[in-house]
């Protein structure tokens, strides 16, 4: 169960909100092992339940038409949402170059071969959470940036950053869905993951 404790430093007037920089702190310093699985497993399982109603009931020129959005289409940005849990977890986390940059979106044109990707890469991601120990999570991430500026970091502020990442793109996925007059899939946490008793349906 994720648990957010308040630093004393982040204390704060009751009648203020917490910062940003207060709530960044909480989940850099707070999220484990546990949590980062129950994270992912959430996103997966979100992930392939729109992945299933695209395919039940939009056609393929649905998914590749220009939607005028950051990836232009709907397969682009499950792609980019794909692509960069993939790259950053299962490449970079490992100390490897990507071969896959700059990502070949256009090679990418039929479902069984996104669906391959997808499976192949989440599978990949959850026995990389089997093996991950907590020390693990301070180990420095080195990434070459597309300004060509090489970066480093830690791998808990990636893994809190892939997270971010999908949430972000899933919400152009939903506006696009909307001015479709599709309804989307559920995408709440406490109904997917069963949080409440009794369980939460939204139908």
């Amino acid at each position: 169960m994720l648990t957010l404790q308040i630093h004393y430093k982040c204390t704060i007037n009751n009648r203020k909100p917490i910062s940003n920089q207060c709530l960044r702190y909480y989940l850099s310093t707070t999220v484990e092992i546990p949590d980062f699985k129950e994270l992912f497993n959430y996103n997966h399982t979100v992930r392939q339940n729109y992945i299933d109603a695209f395919k039940q009931k939009l056609s393929w020129e649905d998914m590749i038409k220009n939607r005028e959005t950051g990836w232009l289409s709907l397969k682009d940005t499950l792609l980019h949402i794909i692509w960069v849990e993939d790259s950053w977890i299962n490449y970079s986390i490992q100390g490897l170059e990507d071969p896959n940059r700059p990502f070949p979106y256009s090679s990418y044109n039929s479902w069984n071969i996104i669906d391959d990707y997808n499976l192949n890469s989440t599978s990949k991601i959850k026995n990389y959470f089997d093996s991950l120990r907590p020390n693990d999570l301070w180990r420095p991430v080195s990434r070459l940036n597309i300004d060509g500026i090489r970066r480093t970091t830690i791998v808990r502020e990636v893994l809190i950053h892939v997270v971010a990442e999908e949430l972000h793109h899933r919400g152009e996925i939903i506006a696009i869905l909307w001015q479709m007059n599709f309804q989307p899939p559920d995408m709440g946490w406490l109904s997917v993951m069963k949080k409440t008793d009794p369980v939460w349906v939204l139908k």
